[in-house]
């Protein structure tokens, strides 16, 4: 994660946001942090298509006559309805 820490004015920084009484006419350090976005949660639908679809894809792929780009098509029309 990177930081940026810099010294600034009070002044400087009361055109930006509002600093409580302590800080004016101080030197003050700033330290600017990339804040981490929650990760959006999945509806209780989607979690159980999507563990649906990993049970069903579990395991080797079983030996056919059919090629990579056959097994490929076959399933993605299995699966198609799931997003």
């Amino acid at each position: 994660m990177e930081v940026v820490r810099k010294y600034m004015d009070a002044k400087s920084l009361m055109s930006i946001m509002a600093l409580p009484e302590a800080f004016h006419n101080r030197r003050l350090e700033v330290i600017v942090l990339p804040v981490e976005e929650p990760e959006k949660e999945k509806t209780a639908t989607e979690s159980a298509e999507i563990d649906r679809a990993l049970s069903a894809l579990a395991g080797a792929v079983p030996y056919t006559e059919l090629s990579v780009e056959e097994l490929r098509e076959e399933r993605l029309k299995k699966y198609e309805a799931i997003d």
